[in-house]
């Protein structure tokens, strides 16, 4: 049996696979095109939106598409009628079997449907490699898989969503960026501030109104078109087909993404969950609604902006990854953003020396940002992270002779801890 993923050939025609419920049959004699696209089931029937395009001249078409509607690929009853429809506005006569079109069409979509994707062994696959992400401002960005960037309003998650869209451009990717929220010159004149008038070319925009399992197509048909790698949804609170609360909205949305194509990556920008006790708490939070906007990501990272506003031209933020389902946790990023008349620059921080955002790192990371000072006793370093000594104590003997080396040859005779690489220079 043939898969619908490979290509079937009939004497000129062709059937194939495009995408998850997405099918397309070509006579490429007659210069005829059957694409059945958006498939659902309703009472076990398959129905779906059909599209027919027409190369034929005097055919009735418009911009080439004979004919466009919803369609039941179960009921001989449709074939019959459409087939009708598609040869009064083709002006075939009987020339063309437009039956037999719509009979084939609908029998491989069944076949291909009741076959589903083909199986193989999984030792077969490929590996993931170091190739299957972006590296970009020192965050991990999975290339095939969706992940979440979530965090209160005004800590630039959009316009850092645009940066690393930039970057990956400047990579040679392909960037979609989805947006629900602003507008083509909100963002036209953010990129040029971010990267000057040299600002790259390979980031596409698309202005959304509706819900995700509406837009889904027309994204899918513009990756198709561009040739795009990356698309970034911005955001999905405007994006959601309901309240982010309800889980099946955000399962919903998610399914809507796949439509993409499994070799697109996706990164999805929302809001957190308001924490119960301390915010520093970083590990605990998660994107706001429904707990499957989480577990649907492979990877998550929380935004959190420091509290710190003596300079009203510049904010530092945090961005702490989450979740990782692809490989390990990633570490935490720190990025200073400064604002100008005309231009927003960005570069890296170290989050240990910035003290609203340190709390968020491992303790080991703290007491390595505290040690890049000076040596220290446990009783300073207790003092200085506010953490409890055996938690302190427990990390340092962790990290002995790797990160930290003790001290014990100080005047007082009061043992010291040191950065193990400032202690062998």
């Amino acid at each position: 049996m043939i898969h619908a993923d490979d290509i079937a050939f009939a004497g000129a025609r062709r059937f194939r696979r495009i995408g998850e419920a997405h099918y397309r049959l070509t006579d490429e004699l007659h210069g005829v095109e059957l694409d059945a696209d958006r498939l659902w089931r309703d009472r076990h029937e398959l129905c779906g939106e059909l599209s027919v395009y027409c190369g034929i001249q005097g055919a009735k078409t418009i911009d080439g598409c004979l004919s466009r509607g919803n369609f039941n690929f179960s009921s001989t009853q449709a074939r019959d009628r459409h087939a009708g429809l598609l040869r009064g506005r083709a002006r075939t006569g009987d020339a063309l079997d437009w039956h037999g079109l719509l009979e084939e069409l609908c029998i491989r979509i069944g076949n291909a449907e009741r076959e589903g994707q083909p199986i193989r062994r999984l030792r077969e696959y490929e590996r993931p490699t170091t190739d299957d992400v972006y590296d970009v401002a020192g965050l991990t960005i999975l290339k095939r898989h969706p992940q979440v960037f979530f965090g209160d309003g005004g800590t630039f998650k959009s316009y850092l969503g645009l940066y690393l869209a930039g970057l990956l451009a400047g990579q040679g990717v392909r960037v979609l960026y989805a947006d629900w929220e602003l507008s083509g010159e909100d963002h036209r004149d953010r990129l040029e501030r971010l990267f000057g008038p040299d600002m790259p070319d390979g980031v596409w925009y698309h202005r959304c109104e509706r819900p995700m399992i509406a837009e889904a197509d027309s994204i899918r048909h513009r990756i198709d078109d561009l040739g795009i790698q990356f698309v970034l949804c911005d955001s999905v609170a405007f994006a959601t087909n309901g309240p982010p609360e309800s889980s099946e909205a955000a399962i919903d949305y998610f399914r809507a993404v796949r439509q993409f194509g499994e070799h697109i990556g996706t990164l999805h920008i929302a809001h957190v969950v308001k924490p119960k006790d301390d915010d520093t708490k970083t590990q605990s939070l998660r994107p706001f609604g429904s707990t499957f906007w989480h577990n649907s990501a492979r990877s998550t990272w929380y935004v959190k902006r420091a509290d710190d506003t003596a300079d009203a031209g510049r904010i530092t933020i945090g961005v702490y990854n989450q979740k990782a389902n692809i490989g390990p946790l990633r570490p935490a990023v720190g990025l200073q953003i400064d604002f100008d008349a005309d231009r927003t620059y960005v570069r890296r921080v170290d989050l240990a020396d910035v003290a609203d955002l340190a709390a968020g790192l491992p303790l080991w990371r703290r007491i390595t940002g505290a040690l890049k000072h000076g040596p220290h006793t446990i009783t300073s370093l207790v003092d200085e992270l506010n953490a409890k000594q055996d938690s302190i104590e427990k990390a340092l003997k962790r990290g002995k002779d790797r990160i930290f080396t003790r001290i014990t040859d100080a005047p007082d005779g009061v043992h010291r801890w040191a950065l193990l690489e400032r202690r062998v220079a």
